[in-house]
């Protein structure tokens, strides 16, 4: 089932929680403690009853429950002052109060069933191939889910820049936390050969992570390795973890590409332990969160001047103030951005981050060549690196390279098989532009009931739906679209996506302008 409101999804049968299409990471405890509040919203929940369901008669304090509820109302946008998710009856209990509405949760989605059933899209890749399980949390202080999450990020950046070898994103792998899995099944739904599992304790200024190599095909462990370290040499750590799922691979490294893996990375705890708080809330896509992810970055790079991937994220945080008009109109986000991701980019060329967001920059401001150029290079360096494939992807449609865009996507899909939803919008749209307009409605239908309070989707979607004769249903959606934007400018989206040949954007505001959309 899948539990909708504002603009959350929370899926209890993939056991994911999405904010705007875009899957938050957060504890069992705290995913539970939500699905029960939603589940039990027609009246209120004491305290006792939380501690005797979630925790199942353990023994712990009721600084662990206020924690856990602190942790869920940040996770879904509340807090315990605003109280408009979550209300406190003080001396009674909680009491789930958004508007909710329900739905079924499909076990994969349509389009992923049709590849699968259609060709061998998951079928082992012809390099070695490993995808990266959140790492457990196994100290009692949820506080620290971010540092796992972190460490995992950062295993996963360093292989994507190997050539030889095919890592899953982040995003796909996801889905797993917190959940008991057979690893031959994830092998299965990722199309992988190898798995890596692991849990990460931190206790004082000491760290022990444990982890093991798995052959996702047979079972069999590969490799396993528990390494106790000094919090301070957590860039030694990962180097040592890294280098030997590589030797345990076979994959042979290059100088260039052993020089590129710990590129970009810091040996600053304070700085890495800041950029990684700030990875999670710029994930958000929320204004406050942002802001806040802001202040986190200026803090790592104060720590930490050299740190090219805080850089890049500070360039991200402005280049988002930018594109949703989150600051001052006198404050030039747009030029801070190209500063930070320039200063990313002279400490490490080949910074993933900060190649995609120099690319979305140059398509911003009419450079489409110059933005093919950085996001190529980019791929070239990072080639598992599914979410600059799928940037990439958006700057070949503005330039009107469709088909090879439409190969780019397909790659990042392979990559991210649980995919966030705005890949399905970049297909869709793609499918417009190549002449399959029931593919793009189909898919771009998809796309917006994993989303259902995005504009995004709504738009490709309108368009399709116009092409394709469905001219109702293109009204229907363009009311849907006004209803969550009432000011929507036809005009002022075309731009922002890229296109700049005077027959695309003639044909988009057409579309748009005949569904009912204001120019």
């Amino acid at each position: 089932m899948v539990i909708q409101f504002k603009q959350i999804n929370l899926d209890t049968t993939q056991y994911r929680l999405c904010v705007s299409g875009n899957p938050i990471s957060v504890e069992p405890q705290v995913f539970d403690l939500l699905v029960y509040l939603v589940e039990n919203r027609d009246r209120v929940v004491t305290r006792d009853e939380l501690l005797d369901n979630l925790w199942k008669g353990k023994v712990v304090t009721d600084a662990a429950l206020s924690v856990t509820l602190r942790f869920a109302r940040k996770a879904v946008g509340d807090s315990g002052r605003a109280q408009n998710i979550i209300k406190t009856i003080h001396g009674r209990g909680y009491q789930f109060i958004a508007e909710v509405t329900e739905a079924a949760s499909p076990s994969s989605p349509t389009f992923i069933n049709e590849v699968i059933d259609s060709s061998d899209f998951l079928s082992l890749p012809d390099k070695p191939s490993i995808a990266v399980l959140p790492f457990t949390n196994m100290s009692d202080d949820p506080d620290q889910e971010y540092f796992c999450d972190g460490i995992t990020d950062d295993i996963i950046t360093i292989l994507s820049r190997v050539p030889d070898m095919f890592v899953i994103a982040r995003h796909s792998t996801q889905v797993y936390k917190g959940r008991a899995i057979d690893i031959r099944q994830v092998g299965r739904e990722q199309g992988v050969g190898y798995v890596l599992e692991g849990g990460v304790q931190k206790r004082g200024g000491r760290i022990r992570v444990s982890v093991q190599l798995i052959d996702s095909v047979t079972g069999r462990h590969c490799w396993a390795e528990r390494v106790d370290s000094d919090l301070n040499d957590i860039l030694d750590l990962q180097d040592e973890i890294t280098r030997n799922i590589v030797v345990s691979l076979q994959v042979t490294l290059t100088e260039g590409v052993q020089a590129r893996m710990f590129a970009g990375s810091t040996s600053n705890l304070e700085a890495w332990e800041s950029a990684r708080l700030a990875k999670r809330l710029m994930e958000r896509h929320i204004r406050e969160d942002n802001l806040e992810a802001q202040q986190l970055l200026i803090k790592a790079i104060e720590h930490d001047p050299q740190y090219a991937t805080a850089w890049a994220y500070l360039g991200w945080t402005q280049w988002e103030n930018d594109r949703w008009n989150w600051v001052n109109i006198d404050e030039t986000s747009l030029d801070k951005a190209r500063e930070s991701v320039s200063k990313s980019l002279q400490l490490d060329e080949s910074n993933p981050d900060g190649l995609a967001l120099l690319g979305m920059i140059h398509m911003t401001c009419g450079k489409l060549e110059e933005g093919i150029q950085v996001t190529e290079d980019g791929v070239a360096a990072n080639p598992s690196h599914a979410f600059l494939l799928a940037i990439s992807a958006c700057i070949l449609r503005a330039a009107g390279k469709t088909e090879v865009a439409l190969r780019r996507i397909l790659r990042a899909i392979r990559l991210c098989p649980m995919f966030p939803s705005w890949y399905l919008m970049v297909l869709g749209s793609l499918h417009i532009f190549n002449q399959d307009n029931s593919g793009a409605v189909k898919i771009l239908r998809e796309a917006v009931s994993r989303e259902p309070d995005s504009i995004l989707s709504r738009i490709w979607l309108i368009s399709a739906q116009v092409e394709s004769g469905l001219i109702d249903d293109s009204k229907k959606t363009a009311s849907d679209a006004l209803r969550i934007e009432p000011e929507f400018s036809s005009l002022k989206w075309i731009r922002s996506v890229g296109f700049q040949d005077s027959e695309t954007l003639s044909r988009l505001l057409s579309n748009l302008t005949k569904a009912g959309l204001p120019e």
